[in-house]
């Protein structure tokens, strides 16, 4: 057999397409249109019949073990690639429930007696009128010349008062043979108005034998000194300090009826009765001043 290619392309299907034939050397004519074949050279010389079938089967075995492996190693990459299966990770669950804390055993209900409760802030001293059981009407001792010293110097400070009636304060202070405290007034925090049941309380001790006998000496002068404590600025506690004595000088003139002759000062802030219980100066003191 030899091969070759028809050259009738235009009348002839095969030597349009330029399709190469085999036929025999001694007819070697297209088998379509009759026309002489144009030899060309084998593709696969030297090669017979059977070794050109060996080859194409050779060839075909290659292309099947290229395309099952191929097949063999996308199936392997899809399984490394593949999430575990849900049941295999549902087995380990164990850990997650040790980290939740059991109901009862690691988080116990709170018990009522064992629940701490906020200790209360303490409350302000009661307003509690104290009366001086004896009172030390003499100026000899230390604490009362020290009162009657201060006393002096801060009725030259006092604005409210004219000076007529500073000069006849002073002057009754100056020269007075006996002077001392009777009563003691507490006020809590940022009080500085006696209210009525402090008035009761005030009245009550004003009735005592031994007050009345000095409220009966028409010589007789009662100053009452304010005090607050250290808070705040200068100013302020000598206002709050002027404004506790005035309300107890008023309560003693109208509701005790008290009609000496009556003197407020403000002592402003202290520390003369505790330097660290600061609630003991918030005070306001009845003194007597005997000519």
């Amino acid at each position: 057999m030899k091969q070759g290619k028809c050259t009738n392309r235009a009348g002839c299907l095969l030597g349009y397409r330029g399709d190469i034939v085999s036929a025999p050397e001694d007819k070697f004519l297209c088998r379509e249109c009759g026309k002489p074949l144009q030899a060309v050279a084998d593709p696969t010389p030297g090669l017979s019949g059977f070794k050109k079938a060996a080859l194409g089967l050779i060839c075909l075995l290659i292309l099947v073990v290229v395309v099952m492996g191929s097949i063999l190693f996308t199936k392997i990459t899809r399984l490394q690639r593949e999430p575990v299966p849900v049941n295999s990770m549902q087995a380990p669950s164990q850990p997650e429930a040790l980290s939740t804390p059991p109901p009862a055993a690691s988080t116990p209900a709170p018990v009522a007696p064992t629940t701490p409760t906020p200790e209360p802030a303490p409350a302000e001293p009661a307003s509690e009128v104290v009366r001086d059981a004896a009172p030390n009407l003499d100026l000899a001792t230390q604490a009362n010349q020290s009162t009657k010293a201060e006393v002096l110097k801060r009725i030259d400070l006092m604005p409210t008062i004219s000076s007529e009636n500073k000069d006849k304060l002073y002057v009754s202070v100056e020269r007075a043979r006996q002077m001392g405290r009777i009563i003691t007034i507490p006020f809590s925090s940022g009080k500085t108005a006696l209210n009525n049941s402090d008035a009761e309380k005030l009245k009550k001790e004003i009735q005592s034998q031994q007050i009345q006998s000095l409220l009966q000496n028409p010589t007789a002068v009662f100053v009452i000194l304010g005090f607050a404590d250290t808070k705040g600025d200068e100013k302020t506690n000598l206002r709050i300090s002027q404004e506790r004595a005035e309300s107890t000088l008023k309560t003693l003139r109208d509701k005790c009826g008290v009609a000496n002759v009556l003197h407020s000062v403000a002592m402003g802030g202290s520390t003369l009765f505790d330097d660290k219980g600061l609630e003991k100066n918030r005070t306001a003191e009845v003194w007597v001043v005997l000519p």
